[in-house]
């Protein structure tokens, strides 16, 4: 199955175009023009996400676990397509990316599960007592509820696990969420195929249109304007110390600050010493690189 992007946005179940475009930049293969994200993008997505949280937001554990599930199926059913443009535009050799995809395949159904079995509902219910002195209490019941449509900016160098379809967006969606995804610009391709899986899986489990949607490429006003939209009520991230601190602080000044989820930067750095790289520095890169 081969797989040519047509370098749209997916807004609410359309595919649409910008008048301005760019060109991808693949480690090797064809160079593909892809259209760039505007604020007025980012408002129509956020906007459907809006409408969709009116029904997602209160649709039951098992037509999302459904979807989630739908979604892996859809990703699985593209597998050598999502691999070809995967290698193409990261480098990263076929076994990494058919690893990758099983990671983010696997935690889509793992979140399926994790909602179905609903232990993290946190149920907790005080029974009124009306004779209790010297005050009766009232009825009272505590459960977790979805917190609004989030917003999702995917990583460089996880082109699978940590972007279109990854941890954050299956984290979101399981909680019933929408989502809205900024798109990075180093593999537009594989975000593409990913969200078409996604939109067959909205189609064929028949969720609200504007559950997700996808904004491709965009100067740093997209973000902002991502970020900073009422609607979204919290942003998942993962990238460099700046780029999140940057969002981090947008999330801070609104005016009512919003969760900031981020994996910013290296939190397991290794080191080669001297006499490891001169006996078998080109076996330890190898094995870095997967």
């Amino acid at each position: 199955m081969s797989f040519t992007p047509h370098g749209k946005h997916l807004i609410a179940g359309e595919w649409i175009k910008s008048d301005q475009t760019f060109s991808s930049d693949p480690a090797h293969g064809p160079a593909h023009k892809f259209s760039i994200g505007t604020p007025e993008l980012v408002r129509q997505a956020c906007e459907a996400s809006e409408a969709a949280f009116m029904s997602y937001g209160y649709s039951s554990r098992e037509s999302r676990a459904a979807f989630l599930n739908a979604i892996a199926d859809e990703i699985e059913a593209r597998a050598e397509a999502i691999t070809e443009i995967g290698t193409q535009e990261s480098g990263l050799p076929e076994a990494r990316l058919q690893g990758e995809r099983g990671r983010t395949t696997g935690q889509l159904r793992l979140f399926a599960e994790h909602i179905l079995k609903g232990d993290y509902l946190d149920r907790r219910h005080d029974p009124a007592l009306p004779d209790r002195t010297p005050l009766p209490r009232p009825d009272m019941k505590m459960i977790q509820r979805p917190i609004g449509p989030v917003a999702v900016f995917g990583a460089s160098n996880f082109p699978l696990a940590f972007s279109t379809a990854g941890g954050d967006t299956a984290a979101a969606l399981a909680g019933g969420c929408p989502v809205v995804v900024k798109g990075h610009s180093a593999h537009p391709g594989t975000s593409e195929i990913i969200a078409e899986a996604i939109h067959a899986a909205i189609q064929k489990t028949g969720m609200h249109s504007g559950v997700f949607s996808l904004i491709q490429g965009g100067k740093r006003d997209v973000g902002t304007a991502l970020v900073q939209h009422p609607v979204i009520q919290a942003v998942g991230f993962t990238g460099s110390l700046v780029g999140g601190r940057a969002l981090f602080d947008l999330c801070a000044q609104r005016p009512e600050p919003i969760p900031f989820f981020g994996e910013l930067g290296s939190v397991n750095p290794m080191f080669v010493l001297p006499k490891a790289t001169q006996a078998r520095g080109a076996d330890i890169g190898t094995g870095w690189a997967g």
